[in-house]
């Protein structure tokens, strides 16, 4: 009898993105942000780490889809990317909300995670294999403006 390893059962249920386009993903750096002393929120701008750019799927224009859940309303998303683990786990990252994305495929943006949502669960591969991050615009009105 063969003795199965992880990586190996992983790759039996990889699934595929539809059309998929280069994400480019900013993170939140806590360590080198400045913090208010009393009230623990960031002073002036947030630090981010270096930017990363993965494959994502994407889907634009969601409206209502978060608007409400079991426990109330819940924030709205402009659209999600999809994104399979393998990727995240090749570049070491873990997506968090408030990470960033500053370009979605050839489109510029700066658009923040406001929810991720596991998904695509395979008993060979001990559960989710890919996660939607739904994204929202902060402010809008800033769009473009730079």
């Amino acid at each position: 009898m063969r003795d199965t390893g992880e990586s190996e059962l992983q790759l039996m249920t990889l699934p595929n993105l539809l059309h998929p386009v280069p994400i480019v993903i900013t993170q939140l750096d806590k360590t080198n942000t400045v913090y208010d002393d009393d009230y623990r929120e960031p002073v002036m701008q947030a630090a981010h780490e270096t930017s990363k750019t993965l494959p994502g799927q994407v889907k634009w224009g969601l409206d209502d889809e978060l608007a409400m859940s079991v426990g109330g309303p819940s924030e709205k998303a402009d659209g999600y990317v999809l994104f399979r683990y393998v990727d995240l786990n090749a570049q070491s990252v873990v997506l968090k909300q408030n990470d960033r994305f500053t370009k979605i495929g050839n489109v510029e943006t700066d658009v923040y995670i406001v929810s991720l949502k596991p998904i695509g669960h395979y008993p060979e591969a001990g559960g989710a294999t890919m996660v939607k991050a739904f994204f929202s615009d902060r402010q809008p009105s800033r769009q473009g403006l730079q």
